[in-house]
């Protein structure tokens, strides 16, 4: 598929983990190439995974089912679904969306193998785009995005 590279690998930190490495958009036309390699990961009982969105420039609303639709499987095989590295545009869809509220996002890859895994929510009670703020100390009128209420 054109405009997406989907890629498995396991954590170096961790064997347990797996790592579904994602280039360029997730829309309509390139989610069956990610769905086709996020399916083969949980049909291979890895449940611990980490998406890696460094290098993600836009998610349409059938790249967000994706990892919606799969999260309660699991979770109750004992694993987890963690997002990281997702730039301003990205964030801020994923924030908006209130995904925040069901899924982990880290900033880096780094802290997804780090805390990924531990048992409560990261941003606890703070939105995720604040706490991708406060990490990567980019003020927002430099990283492109517009909040709510901004012209």
């Amino acid at each position: 598929m054109e405009n997406i590279t989907v890629s498995l690998s396991q954590s170096p930190q961790n064997k347990d983990i797996t790592v579904i490495t994602v280039t360029g958009f997730l829309d309509t036309t390139t989610s069956p190439e990610f769905e086709k390699v996020f399916k083969s990961a949980l049909d291979e009982k890895k449940f611990k995974l980490v998406i890696d969105l460094t290098k993600v420039d836009y998610i349409s609303s059938a790249g967000w089912g994706l990892f919606v639709s799969e999260i309660k499987r699991i979770r109750n095989e004992g694993g987890d679904l963690v997002l990281a590295g997702m730039n301003p545009n990205v964030m801020e869809v994923f924030e908006l969306l209130d995904f925040n509220s069901i899924l982990k996002f880290f900033p880096d890859i780094e802290g997804a193998f780090k805390k990924g895994f531990e048992k409560k929510m990261p941003v606890s009670g703070k939105s995720a785009f604040s706490l991708w703020k406060k990490r990567t100390k980019v003020p927002v009128e430099k990283s492109g995005v517009k909040t709510i209420g901004q012209a």
